[in-house]
């Protein structure tokens, strides 16, 4: 079928909703280009908008993908066949942008930064998704006229859908938790152990992302002080706050590219989501949470919302609590529930979030 706009309305009455996908998507992609606004560099911390992103071009886009980091010497990067990456925001919105809307592409915004609402219009977009990721308190005063600009509002945990439809119940929004690149973390047998556990022979405790205020830093000292035979590891970023470096057995272990982050995984015991309760932790939905748990690692979790109910997440709700789960948990008495947590991890990949996308943005589709 050349032209699928030509027959949508009669479309549904001789195929399946199976068959109408594909069309639907070829439909949109052969015509729409997405485009993300300066906000976070494409190789650091592979996070939410790198993985969806790149599912959008995996999935038939054209992507351009806008870094921070400006260069005045290379303009793009092709990060696959449909990914390019932008060093140059100015050149892209001068000359690449005119060029697209020229070959009569429409332009789908995914901004994930509020404070970019006053910018976006360069982009001459024809639709804008905000991506409502986080509640940080300095991103507060830009979340209205953001809101209001965007076409559709997507968010990531409960507390934000409910926010969303409570707050601005005129738009248009759906919940689009995070997820997991499952071939990337699962364990495999042929990789070698981190040369920073090698001479330990203890239990190995993992922390791995920024090491921010939001995370409950005397609950991990406490955990290394109660498990002093076990190394307990720190991996990401100081993010305005440092690692303590007088305890012996918690070690900060530096940032790790998302390549090399899959082993310090595998070869942990547990791994930890220590965060104190405060507004940006009861509305965040953790990427290293399904991460975890696809290396095959036990979680024990701070009670934030997000957390509750996932197979082989165990929730403290006090510190006392936290260490007991790790302590049931480093002596075999809370063994992980692989079956369970497989048959939930397979419906929560990058890939299956790129369905719900498409299924939230069938209105705008008209198909």
């Amino acid at each position: 079928m050349n032209d699928a706009s030509e027959y949508r309305d009669i479309m549904h009455l001789f195929l399946s909703q199976a068959e109408l996908e594909p069309i639907k998507q070829a439909a949109l992609s052969k015509n729409s280009v997405v485009v993300y606004p300066p906000t976070i560099d494409w190789s650091y911390m592979k996070q939410r908008p790198q993985q969806l992103m790149e599912q959008f071009s995996l999935h038939g886009f054209e992507v351009y993908y806008c870094n921070k980091t400006q260069s005045k010497t290379i303009l793009t990067t092709s990060i696959n066949p449909k990914l390019t990456l932008i060093h140059d925001n100015r050149y892209f919105i001068s000359s690449m942008i005119p060029e697209l809307k020229k070959q009569g592409k429409h332009i789908l915004l995914w901004v994930s930064w509020s404070k970019l609402h006053a910018f976006l219009d360069q982009y001459q977009p024809d639709f804008i998704i905000y991506d409502y990721l986080d509640d940080f308190d300095a991103w507060k005063p830009y979340l209205r006229p953001m809101v209001d600009k965007a076409d559709m509002v997507v968010t990531t945990s409960k507390i934000l859908q409910t926010e969303m439809e409570t707050e601005y119940p005129y738009k248009k929004s759906a919940m689009i938790p995070n997820g997991c690149d499952l071939n990337h973390f699962s364990p495999k047998p042929t990789v070698p152990v981190p040369w920073e556990f090698k001479n330990h022979t203890g239990p190995i405790i993992t922390y791995s992302g920024a090491w921010a205020r939001w995370v409950d830093h005397e609950l991990v000292e406490k955990l290394a002080l109660t498990f002093k035979d076990a190394l307990v590891a720190i991996i990401g970023t100081e993010f305005g706050v440092s690692v303590p470096r007088t305890i012996p057995n918690l070690r900060y272990l530096g940032y790790k590219p998302y390549e090399e982050l899959p082993p310090y995984l595998q070869y942990s015991t547990v791994c930890l989501i220590p965060f104190t309760l405060q507004p940006v932790t009861l509305a965040t939905n953790p990427i290293k949470m399904y991460e975890y748990l696809a290396s095959g690692r036990p979680v024990v979790s701070t009670d934030i919302p997000e957390a509750r109910g996932i197979p082989s997440v165990h929730i403290g709700t006090s510190h006392t609590e936290f260490i007991d789960k790790a302590r049931l948990i480093l002596e075999n008495q809370a063994p992980f529930r692989k079956d369970e947590v497989g048959e939930w991890l397979s419906a929560h990949t990058w890939s299956k979030r790129f369905e719900a996308i498409m299924e939230a943005l069938e209105d705008y589709l008209h198909l």
